[in-house]
């Protein structure tokens, strides 16, 4: 079955709540989404997550037009010729986070299709249900509001929560990885996000000072090239370290799972090349003993497809949600998804039971969004 239309749509939504990282932060968000469509009116969802101006330029300027006419169930056929296809290799940054928008949307396609879960196309579902975090705590320049906010997200049922900070330096945010612990008390999980933001000195000060505060693990503490950096900490630390999301493909992946870097490797399905790109990091660190924990932090697709994939990976643990409003979520899924104890099942609609309302293209969609058609 053929792709004969392949739409792309902009989608960019002001901020309902604070978003501020240890490297800036948003006044916006932005997704990059598309649809293709198969010669029999097959619909199939996709997102690639970055930079989504540019992951649209790169799905309008030829990447879009080549996938059109392909088989849709051939789907490492056109994903090695999205990649590899060129004379000068792009295999990292935006035309990588392009090619995962069209991979994904083949599988939601071939899903539909079967009239089954991609899951059962990806490979043999082993686990049925997974324990939540929400991670969308950012930094504030008063700790009460980080306690409320994480108060609010253990009453919508996470037992777990994530926080991002790094915005000062390690001691002059003890005070609030203190308040957060405080507020959430000791029976619920708590993770610190630095996204990159520290240097080797300062994320080991991290380490030694918020060791007592029993932290689930400690995510990207160092920019993503410093692999090595990464193995120090964690041969050093007693706390588990996590990082992944700045990382292309599973060639990215082979040097830290090499050097035993970390404690849970997070790829993002779109961002690394896909759904099948996962499969392959996701056995690589189960041969290493790692765990899977995929990075999951845009719209309701991404969201979608990435439950699909972890539900066929042995080693995947922690699904991550967004419990704010800032995203285009909950909207895009056939029946929300939403912890109950901590925990969701993994939805049994055919492909990844999502959906794209005109509602939100007219009200949501840019200039930037486009249609190409064989």
């Amino acid at each position: 079955m053929k792709i004969t239309r392949i739409e792309v749509f902009h989608i960019q939504r002001q901020l309902q709540a604070s978003m501020r990282i240890s490297r800036g932060g948003f006044q916006v968000r932005e997704h990059a989404l598309l649809r293709i469509t198969c010669e029999d009116g097959t619909t199939g969802l996709g997102e690639g997550v970055g930079h989504a101006r540019r992951i649209a330029a790169i799905l309008r300027e030829g990447m879009a037009q080549k996938a059109l006419g392909k088989d849709v169930d051939r789907i490492e056929e056109l994903k090695r010729l999205l990649i590899d296809g060129e004379v000068y290799f792009e295999r990292c940054g935006s035309a990588i986070c392009a090619a995962s928008a069209i991979e994904m949307a083949c599988w939601d396609a071939l899903g539909k299709m079967h009239g089954v879960p991609a899951s059962s196309l990806l490979g043999s579902r082993v686990q049925d249900q997974f324990e939540t975090y929400a991670s969308d705590i950012y930094w504030e320049e008063d700790p009460q509001r980080l306690e409320r906010r994480a108060c609010e997200l253990v009453e919508r049922g996470f037992r777990c929560v994530k926080a991002h900070l790094g915005c000062l330096p390690p001691r002059e945010e003890t005070t609030r990885v203190e308040a957060l612990r405080r507020a959430v008390g000791n029976d619920v999980g708590l993770m610190i996000d630095l996204n990159a933001g520290y240097s080797r000195q300062q994320a080991s000060e991290a380490l030694a000072e918020w060791e007592q505060f029993r932290l689930l693990w400690l995510e990207e503490p160092l920019h993503p090239n410093d692999r090595v950096g990464l193995a120090i900490l964690r041969e050093r630390s007693q706390t588990l370290l996590a990082a992944g999301e700045n990382w292309f493909t599973s060639e990215d992946f082979s040097e830290p799972v090499a050097l035993g870097a970390l404690d849970y490797y997070m790829p993002d399905a779109a961002r690394v090349g896909g759904l099948s790109e996962m499969k392959r990091i996701a056995c690589m660190v189960e041969s290493a003993g790692g765990i899977i924990s995929p990075h999951n932090f845009s719209s309701g697709i991404l969201l979608a497809a990435t439950i699909q994939i972890m539900s066929t990976i042995p080693n995947a643990k922690w699904l991550e949600m967004d419990g704010s409003d800032n995203a285009v979520y909950q909207e895009l899924l056939e029946e929300p998804l939403w912890p109950k104890d901590g925990l969701v099942r993994v939805p049994e609609y055919p492909g990844y039971g999502v959906r794209l309302p005109e509602s939100i293209i007219s009200r949501d969609s840019t200039e930037r969004s486009f249609t190409v058609t064989l």
